[in-house]
């Protein structure tokens, strides 16, 4: 037996067990369980199953007091007391049993009057503050949420979604696929994306999104691991007053060396990301607030990342005129049952052995050769997908199916040439040259879809893309450099 047939037979087995790994899987067995070491395919809602997620308008309503300027507006809410000062946590105060009624009406009258004092020159009023005005609920805000929520979820690095609205109600249903990525949706989706730096003790807001140019994702590293941070660039009049505040918001010592610190507050729809003081003026109109502890392992660091990364692109974007509340998160089963992917898998398996059988018996060795070759491709393109993380769609699987149809079309190419010429590379060559003139138009197609957020598109371009990629190597490896055939 010559060189070239033992290196055909070795090849030819390799491509098997890879086919044979690729549809059967590759298991170890962990704790007494098998396990399949292949990660497994990423299906979109056709085929996964979708979560219906419902979100009403938010109709919680709370009393609370709150500073206004002389035109009624709301300038922030009061504060509850906060003690910052550690050397007054042993204090105590006592009662003077001797004051009387005269004392402690003295003292209610010093309640009053503090009460009624302004800060900053706003007054003190008690309002009842709701999750949305009246004003506020009408059509053309339930359109401006839609598409706020749409441009939050099409940022995502890959989106598949469904939105619905009644313009009657404000009821927003929004349909997405049943992943890992479910939290963060709807964290997307019920986020107003209000950021404030607000007085830590009084509760005034001293700059707000208005003011707010650009929210970035940064990252600082040090021997003990990687910390986060949520950058925010204010503009012009923001950068003065943030100035202003850095000069105000500080640590100073008086006559006896006692503390005293004044403190800002970052919130985001209310909650505190961070408080804080500022131990030098700030003259580049820039904060930076740390997000998270201090993340060491690459899961975490991209997690965090992504979070941040999730919150800055809302601070950017339009904020949410309404507030939303879910009132329901149901899993909807997806039309397309295992019985009948089963089926279209056997219908598959005896298409190509059909292709395979009429390779074998029209071009005898080289058909047989081919036919496994060709079996490989698909086993390998399995693989790719899988580990790319291509989201399989139905659309996509038509891809697949395009792909494997060009790859065989190339086949027959080359077996027909290798009738009239017996150089294999000649051959090869002339019969890639061909295919790849007359598909330019679905090369094209796969780099401009590949691009696509939408997972609808994105998953044609890349089963396309990675198709007549691997499709152009695998073939040059094989046949090409190996003269396989």
């Amino acid at each position: 037996m010559n060189l070239k047939k033992v290196r055909t037979i070795a090849v030819l087995l390799i491509v098997v067990l890879i086919s044979v790994i690729a549809f059967g899987g590759l298991y170890v067995k962990k704790q007494g369980v098998w396990q399949n070491l292949l990660p497994d395919f990423n299906y979109g809602m056709e085929l996964k199953g979708i979560r219906e997620l419902r979100f009403s308008l938010d109709t919680t309503e709370e009393e609370k007091e709150v500073y206004v300027d002389e035109n009624g507006n709301i300038m922030g809410e009061v504060a509850e007391e906060h003690d910052h000062d550690e050397n007054a946590e042993g204090e105590q105060t006592t009662e003077n049993p001797e004051a009387g009624a005269e004392g402690q009406a003295q003292e209610n009258q010093t309640e009053q009057t503090s009460e009624d004092e302004t800060v900053n020159g706003y007054k003190k009023e008690t309002r009842i503050i709701k999750a949305n005005n009246d004003e506020d609920i009408n059509i053309d805000n339930f359109e401006k949420s839609k598409k706020v929520i749409q441009k939050r979820l099409e940022a995502l690095s890959s989106y598949e979604y469904n939105i619905r609205i009644d313009t009657i109600t404000g009821e927003l249903v929004v349909e997405v696929p049943d992943d890992d990525n479910l939290e963060l949706e709807k964290s997307l989706i019920s986020t107003i994306g209000k950021i404030e730096i607000v007085d830590h003790d009084t509760g005034l807001i001293l700059i707000d999104n208005n003011h707010v140019k650009k929210a970035q994702t940064v990252n600082s590293q040090s021997e003990t691991g990687y910390q986060f941070y949520l950058q925010l660039q204010f503009d012009k009049e923001g950068s003065e007053k943030l100035n202003s505040i850095s000069k105000e918001y500080i640590s100073t010592l008086d006559e006896t060396g006692t503390e005293t610190i004044k403190y800002i507050s970052v919130k985001l729809d209310g909650q505190e990301l961070l408080t804080t003081y500022f131990g030098e003026e700030v003259n580049n109109g820039m904060i930076q607030i740390p997000m998270g502890e201090v993340v060491t392992e690459s899961a975490a660091f991209n997690d965090t990342r992504d979070r941040v990364q999730r919150i800055a692109e809302v601070v950017n974007g339009d904020m949410m005129p309404l507030a939303y509340t879910l009132t329901s998160d149901n899993y909807v089963k997806s039309v397309i049952t295992d019985e009948m992917i089963f089926i279209a898998e056997i219908v598959f398996a005896v298409v190509i052995a059909l292709v395979s059988i009429f390779m074998i018996i029209k071009y005898k060795l080289k058909g047989l050769s081919l036919s496994i070759i060709s079996v490989g491709y698909i086993a390998l393109l399995t693989l790719v997908m899988r580990y790319t993380n291509v989201t399989v769609t139905l659309n996509g699987l038509v891809a697949f199916i395009s792909v494997i149809a060009i790859n065989y079309l190339f086949d027959i190419k080359m077996l027909n040439g290798l009738k009239d010429i017996s150089n294999t590379r000649a051959v090869f060559g002339k019969a890639m040259k061909e295919l790849y003139l007359t598909i330019i138009p679905v090369v094209i197609i796969a780099i401009i879809f590949t691009f696509m957020s939408g997972v609808v598109i994105s998953s044609i371009g890349m089963v396309l893309f990675w198709g007549l990629l691997l499709q152009a190597v695998y073939n040059a490896l094989v046949i090409f450099a190996l003269a396989v055939i």
